[in-house]
């Protein structure tokens, strides 16, 4: 709120109150819009009353004073200007007004009788800033203005609407930020975010020198973030700027409000510091309202209605009144999500005092075990969603709960709560392997086994948890030992299911390994056991075992086990396990010789994958389909550009995630970037890598998928009738090769070559296999006029 006393009315303007109103107004940036909303609001004779109404330190006061000094000019009489926040607490408010306005009211003269005589003959605008502290008793002093005055406009300033009937309200919120990703915008777009303009511009009146650079756009734009966008919390960080840099602010900050603070100089508040412009916007609440606000600072994401509820402990009738209080108050603010519901949410600074807050009272511990056991309930109910219907969802869900569930893990682990760290940690098990956080989950799960007190089921679940973790960053022989300390404890507690959970990731080790006649072993053995109402795992088992099979070279039982576990799978609607089933039942289709059959459950599984964003995955697929195009589409030079920017791509991810690849099939990557290399050339591999390194995971999944359906593989100019793989088998039956030599040429089951044959002829039109060579011999002169 600005310290703007009283100004005058038009006759009695001064060169004082003038200067005042036009720097407030020469200072506004980024209020465009809301500016003129607010003087067509003020402009309008059918609206008597406008509350501009926003969080504190958002700007209300100098878009009010700059309104006003747009359209004070257009009222007759001018208008006057009263910093209500100053009046002293328990004053009666129409007395204050009145005397703030030189009225000077006595007993012959009441202060309403003052006031109308002063408002009632004149067309004026009356700006009644920072109205909180006084709200309720100056409501009916302002409706009795308004009745009395019929020519008078009133604009005042508050955390919430006044409550006069026709009231028009606008919202002002804080100003637009740079995206979290700022760093990779253009330099110039990133000025024009108004947050970044302000604080360049606060910043340069001190810092002449200063301008915004690629080297400390990075820090500015986490700083913008950190201040809110706030105008006062900006001007306070940019005089800070004389002697400090964004980043060591930024460093400050982490350490409290207290280094967001300056001089009357610095900006146009009342205020000295951040932390008494927050305090005196809080100051506004009950006691019951400042604890509800207290329990919902834990969470640092916006959150819903069931999860603000969820932490408050009195009757869910007082909570909705509550709630819907600290929205009106402008210290929660809505935001629409996707499904039609509300999200509610905190500005990042107000959270900051109230957790400071928290802990002065002693609240801290009861606030965090509150914040800890939603997202322990958070985490519990992910694990067992994570395997069936809407996966993404909850993905997502996890996503956005990460920052979360990741202070509650601190939490858990400071307090010493280990059994809470394996309670989250193990069962996010499978998001941590999706967004390619293995590594975090391991340090986590690692810190609360190397502690006592943890029961002997809690200690199994862990080293389970662990040992598959351990198993995607290949420390195999580590991997192992968890394993076989769970099974133990699982043996010990009679849980015969956890034992043959251990059982299967025991056989995916030595499936791992290269092992294949050990990992046919185990997982046959787990295969056998019972899985009472774990039907989703049970089909687990039989995934791994086909893929081991098919490794062994018995594709046709492979393909055999991975249907029967497809068809659970698919009953279940468990998307990712679909997609995993779908790869080893290409690889086996690919053993069998059809080719065709392989790329299409390849572009059935491989989508899904992108669609999840799974980091351990989209490699995983990448690869995979890699081979299969080096071996069977190898002739194209497109196809080996395709090639090239996968290995680059899967090869980044496993790079970032840490997670690495079975041994067969690293040595089978190997094998086909180096023989990318020698068809493309070093360079250009190089090159095509490193774009495909740059890609994001999921777009890189479709990338490769994507020239195959788009027909970039047939010649260019033609809409060719013929798939790649039906057109090599057209060049060698022109070259006068029998079906039997075609199937050893290209690798491929005999049946399958004359099957190739019989669809090129059926498409072709053609009766012999003279025709099929008269066609390609034709097709081969024709080619070069037909891509031209």
């Amino acid at each position: 709120m600005h310290p703007i006393r009283t100004s005058t009315m038009r006759d009695e303007l001064g060169a004082a109150g003038v200067g005042v109103l036009s720097i407030a107004a020469r200072c506004l940036v980024g209020r465009e819009q809301e500016l003129a909303e607010l003087c067509g609001s003020l402009g309008n004779p059918a609206v008597r009353v406008t509350t501009v109404t926003g969080p504190a330190g958002v700007g209300k006061s100098r878009l009010a004073v700059a309104a006003f000094a747009e359209m004070s000019r257009t009222f007759e009489d001018g208008g006057r200007v009263v910093d209500v926040g100053e009046f002293r607490p328990g004053q009666d408010p129409e007395t204050a007004l009145a005397e703030a306005l030189g009225l000077e009211p006595d007993a012959a003269r009441p202060a309403r009788t003052a006031l109308r005589r002063c408002f009632e003959p004149r067309h004026s605008l009356l700006v009644l800033d920072g109205c909180d502290r006084l709200r309720p008793a100056l409501a009916p002093v302002v409706a009795r203005l308004i009745n009395d005055c019929p020519r008078l406009t009133v604009l005042a300033t508050g955390l919430e609407r006044l409550g006069v009937y026709g009231e028009a309200l606008l919202r002002l919120s804080p100003l637009a930020l740079p995206p979290e990703d700022g760093t990779e915008s253009d330099l110039a777009a990133l000025r024009e975010v108004a947050s970044v303009r302000l604080f360049v511009d606060r910043t340069a009146v001190s810092r002449p020198r200063f301008t915004l650079t690629d080297e400390n756009r990075e820090a500015v734009v986490r700083l913008c973030r950190r201040t809110d966008g706030l105008p006062i919390a900006i001007e306070f960080a940019a005089a800070r700027m004389k002697m400090l840099s964004p980043q060591r602010l930024l460093d400050e900050l982490a350490d409290g409000l207290d280094a967001l603070s300056g001089t009357e100089f610095d900006t146009l508040s009342r205020h000295r510091g951040m932390r008494t412009a927050l305090a005196r916007g809080l100051d506004v609440l009950d006691p019951a309202e400042r604890g509800l606000l207290r329990r919902l600072a834990v969470f640092h994401r916006p959150f819903d209605v069931p999860t603000a509820e969820s932490v408050w402990p009195g009757e869910p009738a007082d909570f909705r009144r509550l709630l819907e209080a600290l929205v009106d108050k402008s210290l929660l603010h809505t935001e629409e999500r996707s499904d039609g519901e509300l999200a509610l949410a905190m500005l990042g600074l107000t959270r900051q005092f109230l957790l400071d807050e928290a802990h002065a009272l002693g609240e801290a511990d009861l606030l965090g075990a509150e914040h800890a056991a939603f997202c322990i309930r958070l985490a519990e109910s992910a694990e067992s969603g994570l395997r069936g219907p809407g996966q993404a969802r909850l993905l997502d869900r996890l996503d956005h709960w990460r920052e979360d569930l990741s202070g509650a893990l601190r939490f858990l682990s400071g307090t010493g709560d280990l059994a809470g760290v394996v309670r989250i940690a193990a069962s996010l098990h499978l998001y941590w392997q999706a967004r390619g956080a293995v590594h975090e989950g391991i340090g986590w799960l690692r810190t609360a086994l190397r502690g006592v007190g943890l029961t002997l089921a809690q200690q199994a679940k862990a080293h389970l948890a662990l040992g598959e973790l351990l198993l995607c960053t290949g420390e195999l022989t580590t991997a192992e030992d968890c394993l076989a300390m769970a099974r133990g404890a699982f043996e010990e507690l009679g849980d015969h299911v956890g034992v043959a959970s251990c059982m299967r990731r025991s056989g995916l080790i030595a499936l791992h390994r290269g092992d294949l006649v050990e990992a046919d072993r185990r997982l046959e053995e787990c295969a056998a056991v019972a899985w009472v109402d774990r039907e989703g795992e049970h089909a687990e088992v039989l995934r791994n075992l086909a893929d081991a099979r098919r490794a062994e070279g018995d594709a046709h039982g492979a393909r055999r086990i991975a249907l029967e576990a497809l068809a659970i799978f698919e009953q279940q609607q468990d998307i990712r396990n679909v997609a995993l089933t779908r790869l080893v039942l290409a690889d086996a289709a690919f053993a069998l010789g059809d080719q065709d059959g392989a790329v299409d459950l390849y572009r059935s599984a491989l989508p899904d994958i992108a669609a999840l964003k799974h980091l351990t995955l989209c490699p995983l697929g990448l690869e995979k389909f890699t081979i299969l195009l080096a071996r069977a589409r190898g002739r194209s030079t497109e196809t080996w550009r395709r090639v090239a920017r996968a290995v680059g791509a899967a090869a980044a991810v496993r790079s970032a995630t840490g997670c690495v690849a079975p041994a067969r099939l690293r040595m089978e990557m190997e094998a086909v970037a180096a023989l990318t290399r020698v068809r493309l050339g070093d360079e250009d591999a190089e090159t095509l890598a490193a774009e495909g390194s740059n890609a994001a995971p999921e777009a890189a999944v479709l990338a490769v998928l994507t020239p195959q359906c788009a027909g970039t593989d047939r010649d260019p100019g033609t809409a060719h009738p013929l798939t790649p793989r039906e057109r090599e088998v057209a060049e060698l039956v022109a070259s006068g090769l029998t079906n039997r030599e075609i199937a050893r040429r290209l690798g491929i089951a005999e049946w399958t070559a004359v099957n190739h044959v019989r669809k090129i002829m059926r498409k072709l039109a053609c009766t012999s296999r003279v025709q099929v060579a008269s066609w390609t011999a034709a097709r081969r002169a024709d080619g070069p006029t037909r891509a031209a």
